[in-house]
């Protein structure tokens, strides 16, 4: 798994992939903080189960990097379909059957390409935080929000928990990405039933079966992304994420050991 770690690694911190990757942070670190202060209202004019902060939450210690994990959760459907076409991609490409003769041990060649991956994100999710941190400082005082508070030892604890709220959220959305590449093989049909699922299907079962929104993976992905909501907890979400994205894992990596890769 060492071994495929560091060739994935290799490939992903290439400069040409590291370049677009910077200039996309600073495109989302600027668009992603104008967008939630300006969407960011007092308390009393914003419905109890409003996605975005409101005023008063974003003059808390945490509020800087609360807008950093707003607008991400904003993104979890582009991020979703972006993991499904990286991870079924090579079955297109046909590298994967390239890969298995440098590593025949299936497993540990799904979970270093895995590994490397979050990890790569987990780097690109820091310096995102960071930027976009840095932006919603310059920008809150045109927004008439406070942010006094953000330099302080809460704001970095608060900077932290938002962090490995995001990282988890990230790793949730990719088991279940991979899950689907494993058992379609194709970027077009991954696309297809990935958005279809975590989309119109869920949001439309969730809304006429409330109890949907405690085990959907997609909708629990959105809470966990909004720090909990009113139908369901952080922690719960977490827990069960958790044990979905271990399902998930599993799952792939049984499709991936035991069918044949032919292409």
């Amino acid at each position: 798994m060492r071994a495929t770690f560091l060739a994935e690694w290799t490939r992903l911190t290439r400069r040409r992939t590291l370049w677009p990757a910077l200039i996309a942070a600073l495109v989302f670190a600027a668009a992603g903080a104008a967008l939630v202060l300006a969407a960011a209202e007092p308390a009393a004019r914003v419905p109890t189960d409003g996605m975005m902060p409101t005023l008063e939450e974003l003059a808390d210690p945490g509020g800087g990097t609360q807008v950093f994990r707003s607008a991400v959760a904003f993104a979890g459907t582009l991020l979703f379909a972006l993991l499904c076409g990286v991870f079924a991609l090579e079955f297109s490409r046909g590298t994967y059957r390239t890969m298995l003769f440098a590593q025949p041990r299936r497993v540990p060649l799904l979970v270093g390409r895995l590994a490397a991956l979050l990890a790569f994100a987990a780097a690109g999710l820091a310096c995102a935080e960071l930027l976009m941190w840095l932006v919603a400082r310059l920008l809150a005082g045109s927004f008439d929000v406070d942010a006094g508070a953000w330099i302080s030892l809460d704001g970095i604890g608060s900077a932290a928990a938002d962090y490995a709220t995001v990282l988890v959220w990230v790793t949730g959305y990719a088991t279940f990405a991979l899950l689907l590449a494993m058992l379609l093989r194709s970027v077009p049909l991954t696309l297809a039933v990935g958005i279809a699922w975590a989309g119109p299907f869920e949001h439309l079962t969730g809304d006429a079966w409330s109890a949907g929104k405690e085990f959907f993976p997609g909708l629990l992905l959105e809470a966990l992304g909004q720090g909990g909501t009113p139908d369901v907890s952080a922690t719960r979400a977490l827990l069960t994420l958790a044990a979905y994205s271990a399902a998930f894992l599993a799952l792939s990596a049984t499709a991936f050991a035991r069918r044949d890769v032919t292409a």
